[in-house]
């Protein structure tokens, strides 16, 4: 019983290692809420503050993934940007692949209300990047 527990546990855990609901288009306030509900793996990093930009910074707690969440004037949610480390490539790349619709080389696409979110995968020499955005007419 205790196996099966766990099982299912680490199913669900996996299924929440993204987003499980995009934070484009969330106020800053519903952010913070929706984080410590929803993505409790994550905890607030107030470590570096550059002033220039209007953003909330979450790590998990091995350090190797980090969560930019980047609001407009108006403190509402218009990117959001996932840093992590190669060692989570295959999980986090399978997962994109399972849960949106390819629409091109490392690019994904989901509905969101009447919203198209594009999700981008950047690979970079020492880390990879998963970039959510609102997709405008002009991409």
């Amino acid at each position: 019983m205790k196996t099966i527990l766990f099982i299912c546990t680490l199913i669900l855990g996996l299924g929440s290692q993204l987003q499980s609901q995009t934070m484009v288009g969330l106020s800053k306030e519903e952010v913070k809420v929706a984080v410590k509900k929803n993505h409790k793996k994550f905890h607030r990093d107030d470590s570096v503050i550059r002033q220039q930009f209007n953003y909330l910074k979450y790590v998990n707690g091995r350090r190797t993934k980090t969560w930019i969440i980047y609001f407009n004037d108006l403190d509402t949610c218009k990117t959001s940007k996932l840093v992590c480390d190669y060692s989570d490539f295959d999980k986090i790349f399978e997962e994109i692949n399972s849960k949106y619709n390819k629409t091109g080389e490392n690019l994904w696409e989901f509905q969101h209300g009447s919203d198209t979110i594009q999700v981008e995968l950047i690979k970079l020499e020492w880390y990879f990047t998963i970039r959510e955005t609102r997709k405008t007419s002009d991409q």
